[in-house]
């Protein structure tokens, strides 16, 4: 399956400069997915997953519109042809 990964602006200075990296490949599921982005852009595997290798608590990966944190995290199916990774917003 070919995907784009679109990643939020202050991931940019991990990825030089790319804000959407184009993967193809065998990618079935999120876990998949992240491996071959680290490919292209190692510096980011540590923004986004923790020493565990559990998405961080503070950065959201959606597929097209579903959280994966609410979905099978890593093992979520890949059922859009997006993937996005972003910080979470708090605040009140």
């Amino acid at each position: 399956m070919a995907l784009t990964v679109y990643l939020s602006g202050h991931l940019r200075s991990f990825s030089n400069g790319e804000l959407e990296v184009p993967l193809s490949g065998d990618l079935a599921t999120v876990g998949d997915a992240l491996e071959m982005l680290w490919r292209i852009h190692p510096a980011l595997r540590d923004r986004v997953l923790n020493e565990q290798g559990e998405i961080r608590t503070h950065v959201n990966v959606f597929v097209g519109s579903d959280d994966v944190k609410r979905r099978r995290g890593l093992e979520t199916p890949l059922t859009d042809k997006q993937l996005h990774i972003f910080n979470a917003v708090s605040g009140g």
